[in-house]
């Protein structure tokens, strides 16, 4: 595991972001939601529009896409987060993304897939499924995934592209730090679809003081996104990347088993 080390430091923070204190007047905040735009690398142009957006996104990388490392380090650069959008096997049959974590591979194949995709994804330093719908399904995969996971020092975004995921349940298991999708912005791609959505995750937010909505880099989201951001204030919502979230919610959970 030394190469792990040697080759991912960068990917080491994670853990000092998620252990630096969240003070007093952030224990409580106005509600906090979070964003991460999926499949980047494709398409160097629909990337930079997203990636140039002044807002607090995180930018999930295919690892093998054409564009996957100049759109990671361009998203670094505009100080943004990067994460790794990992390809799994789903239940539809479909051709897999190349470098997909399948069902038929074992405990050593699902590790150096792991390792490859995150050494073609700098500045990395968590992950979420892209597609999974199979896979996350499987304990015995899930487990081998978070245990790589946490050798490295890397969180876990569930996409929840299926309602049976145990992907959050394992890595809470294996104890890596995870969150899971709340909502899809775009699922249907028509801005007036996006805009319900993004309303259903404001309002999830304030209900339950976060949550976590999942885009892509359509020009539709990217116009809706344009829009309702600097809307957010006077809504009483911030948002905030991914580790911010766990911060919160880590520092959330400490509260309340002293309080009780």
């Amino acid at each position: 595991m030394k190469r792990w080390a040697v080759t991912h430091t960068g990917a080491l923070i994670v853990w000092a972001l998620l252990a630096m204190p969240i003070h007093a007047d952030e224990i409580e905040p106005d509600a906090v939601i979070s964003i991460i735009i999926d499949d980047i690398g494709y398409r160097l142009e629909e990337g930079r529009e997203m990636i140039n957006l002044s807002a607090n996104l995180t930018y999930a990388v295919l690892p093998n896409a054409p564009k996957a490392r100049q759109l990671a380090n361009l998203a670094h650069q505009h100080g943004h987060e990067v994460m790794l959008h990992m390809p799994m096997q789903s239940t539809l049959g479909e051709a897999a993304e190349e470098g997909a974590l399948a069902i038929d591979m074992k405990e050593k194949e699902v590790e150096q897939a792991l390792l490859q995709a995150f050494n073609k994804v700098p500045h990395a330093i968590g992950m979420n499924n892209h597609q999974g719908s199979l896979l996350t399904r499987h304990p015995g995969h899930m487990e081998w995934v978070m245990k790589t996971m946490r050798q490295g020092n890397y969180f876990f975004v569930d996409s929840r592209t299926a309602g049976q995921s145990i992907a959050a349940q394992i890595a809470v298991e294996q104890g890596v730090p995870v969150l899971s999708r709340d909502v899809f912005l775009d699922h249907t791609i028509d801005e007036e679809k996006i805009k319900q959505q993004f309303d259903i995750l404001i309002k999830q937010a304030l209900e339950n003081g976060y949550a976590v909505g999942i885009g892509h880099p359509y020009p539709e989201t990217l116009s809706v996104l344009q829009e309702m951001l600097p809307t957010l204030a006077l809504r009483g919502v911030k948002l905030e990347p991914i580790s911010y979230q766990l911060r919160k919610r880590s520092a959330q959970m400490v509260v309340g088993k002293i309080i009780n």
